[in-house]
């Protein structure tokens, strides 16, 4: 007679259990044909680095000779300890739109993105990024002693360029009663507060250290809620060993006190200078 049902033996599934097993081997198997990462190569090979950014925004680009911009003159340093040529590629799309996937760049115009580029999610999901090395966010102009708790409506405003959070601000102000007129470029700003039109104005903070470096206004950068912004430089998903190279030579850079002494010729101050390592 047969065993019973309950006690008959069970036949082994051992396809079954290596199935997983399988999979692993054929994903690294396809990984093994994915094309190799020659970013580095590439640019050793032209000798030469092609960097997209905006054609003005001080004081990261300044398109001046003798002062060309922060950004520009990390980049100098960075390129010359490399031993690549530096080209500027401008883009004037970075300049009226913070989302990167507005600026329609491709790889074949540049192997970096820089110019205020957010070292946030939003830029993270189209680009990879270096630890930054500014920090940004929303600064008030004002004669001295003027603070955001007295300031006198309206104010001026002129958004910049990166991807600071504007409806937080619109709701910062509302709660105190400050009603904001928007500017379009950073001259006017200057002129229709020093000509008495507002009691004080509001901008992003790097482009407020340059626009008004010598004048007898002070510029505070506003605390929370408002949010701060790292800045850094944007290269192509997958460019990890170009990207490696430019992040290790810009930690050098700062360990040495070259990026502070860049810095300090666009007035920048130490609290704008990331400690990111």
């Amino acid at each position: 007679m047969s065993a019973p049902a309950h006690k008959r033996p069970r036949k082994s599934h051992w396809l079954f259990d290596m199935a997983p097993l399988a999979l692993c081997f054929a994903l690294l198997f396809a990984v093994s044909f994915l094309p190799p990462d020659s970013a580095r190569y590439e640019v050793d090979r032209l000798g030469r680095l092609n960097v997209c950014m905006p054609p003005l925004y001080p004081p990261l680009v300044t398109g001046k000779a003798d002062r060309p911009g922060f950004e520009v003159e990390l980049l100098q340093e960075i390129t010359e300890r490399l031993g690549w040529r530096l080209n500027i590629v401008s883009n004037a799309s970075m300049g009226r739109d913070f989302n990167p996937r507005s600026w329609r760049i491709t790889r074949a115009q540049c192997q970096v993105l820089a110019g205020g580029i957010a070292v946030n999610s939003t830029t993270r999901s189209f680009l990879d990024t270096t630890d930054p090395h500014l920090v940004t966010g929303w600064a008030l102009i004002a004669p001295p002693g003027t603070t955001i708790e007295t300031v006198q409506s309206p104010v001026g405003f002129l958004a910049g360029l990166t991807g600071l959070d504007r409806i937080g601000l619109g709701q910062y102000l509302r709660q105190r009663a400050i009603t904001a007129t928007i500017v379009n470029d950073a001259a006017t700003l200057r002129a229709r507060l020093e000509a008495g039109d507002y009691d004080a104005a509001i901008t992003e903070a790097l482009l407020a250290s340059t626009t008004f470096s010598n004048t007898n206004l002070a510029i505070t950068v506003l605390g929370p809620p408002l949010e701060r912004i790292p800045l850094g430089m944007g290269f192509w998903k997958g460019d990890l060993t170009l990207k490696r190279a430019v992040q290790s030579t810009i930690a050098n850079i700062r360990a040495d006190g070259t990026l502070a002494v860049i810095a300090a010729r666009y007035n920048l101050k130490s609290e704008a200078v990331s400690s990111s390592k």
